[in-house]
């Protein structure tokens, strides 16, 4: 793909560092500049980086694959742990000013081609990835993405949804207890009802308290203090041009997808957040982590202790599967309780 716009002229020749394979003049249809270029033997395809004349970055990736795969990320770095990145990554995608219907995004899973649609928050980045084997798909999920990330309606009724509210346990019941209720509020409930999650989760804060001493995702007793003004702001901040990256992968025509990225490149917004950096400790640091009680380490203990009981009464081969209880009532503790040390 390069090579073609190289000799079809929509890339004008210019200085060339061998070493680094960089082009420093060369404009790709008058608003990319191609920055770097280089063939990947190993898996037959090509990277190239190319960068907007609003700040924006474009990573390319040629190979002869019909699974297109397209990508628009930013970075979303959290300043506390009310989850407001995780939150905004489900209220953009329901509903946008070209798309205003419900949930755009759950409307095109039944009538895409998609092999893969989905979005992600992570400890510092948000991204919004879909690939296709159908090009015509491809252009329309790029269409729905896009719209939906730079122009979400990002309204008050659909924060409510997804992040959080107060709510009859009953809707229909007023006499029922009032409880908290949201999308992302109940699945962190259930991401940190796991021990594995809750111990990696406090792993990353306190290996790196500054840069990484908060949940993007966002924990279930601070959700209820964000606010739906600091979404509208948070947004306005971080989905900017300047701070977006954008990924295709496949054989997909680059300069149709460049053409679908433009429109939405005018305004090149703030700065990009920096992630702060990390200060060496000066001496080593202990955090004991409390996890949820494990039930399954009892259960383990009482039915071995049982089961060994039970062998001894029947004297059938008592010492071989006396030890074998042992060995389950061990085994069981010891995998329950690694996140407690």
């Amino acid at each position: 793909m390069i090579r073609q716009l190289l000799v079809n002229g929509i890339l004008k020749p210019g200085k060339f560092n061998a070493n680094r394979n960089i082009h420093s003049d060369k404009k790709l249809l008058g608003q990319w500049e191609l920055k770097k270029s280089a063939k990947i033997s190993e898996f037959n395809m090509t990277a190239s980086i190319l960068q907007h004349e609003g700040g924006s970055e474009f990573l390319h990736v040629e190979r002869d694959d019909p699974n297109a795969t397209f990508s628009v990320g930013f970075r979303t770095v959290p300043q506390d742990s009310s989850g407001l990145p995780h939150i905004l990554e489900h209220t953009v995608l329901c509903g946008s000013e070209r798309f205003p219907c419900r949930d755009p995004f759950f409307n095109m899973l039944s009538r895409s081609l998609a092999t893969f649609m989905n979005a992600l928050t992570a400890p510092d980045a948000t991204m919004y990835p879909f690939s296709s084997l159908n090009k015509q798909d491809c252009r329309n999920l790029q269409s729905v993405y896009l719209d939906a990330v730079f122009q979400p309606k990002l309204d008050p009724k659909d924060f409510q949804q997804e992040g959080w509210r107060l709510e009859h346990e009953d809707p229909n019941d007023p006499s029922t207890p009032i409880i908290l209720k949201g999308v992302v509020y109940n699945e962190m409930k259930g991401v940190f009802s796991d021990n594995q999650n809750l111990y990696g989760e406090e792993l990353l804060n306190n290996l790196l308290p500054v840069a990484y001493g908060v949940c993007s995702g966002g924990l279930p007793k601070e959700i209820p203090t964000l606010r739906h003004e600091d979404l509208v702001q948070f947004h306005r901040r971080h989905y900017t041009p300047r701070n977006a990256k954008f990924f295709l992968y496949g054989k997909l025509p680059l300069e149709e997808l460049l053409a679908g990225v433009e429109p939405y490149l005018k305004e090149k917004g703030s700065d990009i957040p920096l992630v702060r950096a990390e200060p060496r400790w000066s001496a080593p640091r202990r955090k004991h982590v409390v996890c949820r009680c494990v039930y399954l380490i009892y259960i383990h203990a009482y039915m071995g202790f049982i089961w060994s009981k039970q062998v001894r009464r029947y004297q059938v081969n008592g010492y071989k599967i006396w030890h074998a209880g042992i060995r389950i009532c061990l085994r069981g503790t010891s995998a329950s309780m690694r996140f407690y040390n």
